[in-house]
């Protein structure tokens, strides 16, 4: 115990950075947790948590026979896999590229570029694809261009078959280049020496970034993974409902959430929902971190 407080009083600065992070957690993720039992209950908002009708595991049941929820089950895990196939070495192949940039006012410039939309919020990049997509936007003139004044202006989002591509590519365009920073920090712990010895040995650049970077940063890789399987039955819920519109039939849990709890005012239903969604994520990252465990030694707990 004396240790602990010796060591507390020593990093007492490290810990008062960290203390908003933990009163955020604590306050957005720990303090609702008793509104689970909503999920339980025939919920009413006059009576409250204390006086409403408990009825087990009705709401849950619903949510499994009920298509349309089960419909949005399978829409969030297709989002997520895509997401995780194409998103999940994306950052990686970029921080490996920019490794091999050397240090100057192109790299900085490139990096920069990279890093800028991660800044903007989903609702801007929503307004400026609309502003591009718009039938008499940049898009379609382009088109028109391209094809001849005769060629038929297209809604583009308001083609269904379009709507999970553009989801992957906004996601992609928004998140790869902030993502790299964090291997690019793994890479830079890398000891050059390991550089020096392989370069003795006659291996190229390739071969230097396969078996000298990639290991390297493979703790880190391993850890992030971990925390994207975890998320398999998240989704984005801003970009999701943002590309929402008339023409476009496709729902995923948290929209399900959103439009069952705040819109219908059916709390239970969606906190049944939210319920099963937690605790899939919970055995998703637990079975993975075990997992990992066994193979690489490499966990997040």
């Amino acid at each position: 115990m004396h240790y602990v407080l010796k060591k507390i009083k020593r990093d007492k600065f490290i810990y008062i950075l960290l203390l908003p992070a933990l009163l955020l957690t604590f306050v957005f993720a720990y303090l609702p947790m008793p509104g689970i039992l909503v999920a339980f209950q025939d919920y009413n908002i006059f009576k409250g948590i204390m006086h409403s009708p408990f009825v087990g595991m009705k709401h849950i049941i619903d949510f499994f026979q009920t298509p349309k929820l089960m419909g949005s089950v399978w829409n969030t895990l297709k989002i997520s896999v895509l997401c995780l196939v194409l998103g999940f070495p994306a950052p990686i192949i970029l921080a490996l590229l920019f490794n091999e940039l050397k240090t100057g006012v192109f790299k900085r410039t490139i990096q920069t570029m990279s890093y800028l939309p991660y800044f903007l919020s989903w609702i801007s990049v929503i307004g400026m694809v609309a502003a591009i997509y718009a039938v008499y936007g940049p898009l379609n003139d382009l088109r028109v261009m391209l094809f001849g004044p005769n060629t038929e202006r297209m809604l583009f989002l308001g083609e269904q078959s379009l709507f999970i591509p553009n989801v992957l590519i906004l996601t992609l365009w928004k998140e790869t280049g902030y993502g790299s920073v964090i291997y690019l920090a793994a890479i830079s712990s890398i000891d050059s020496q390991q550089y020096e010895a392989a370069e003795i040995d006659g291996a190229s650049r390739f071969r230097q970034a396969i078996h000298v970077t990639l290991p390297g940063i493979m703790p880190t890789a391993i850890i992030l993974l971990i925390m994207r399987l975890g998320g398999l039955f998240g989704s984005n819920f801003e970009l999701i409902y943002g590309l929402q519109n008339p023409f476009i039939n496709f729902e995923v849990i948290s929209t399900i959430v959103y439009k069952y709890g705040i819109q219908n005012g059916d709390y239970s239903l969606a906190a049944a929902v939210g319920f099963v969604q937690g605790l899939i994520a919970f055995l998703l990252m637990a079975a993975s971190n075990y997992f990992s465990k066994k193979v690489t030694e490499v966990g997040i707990w």
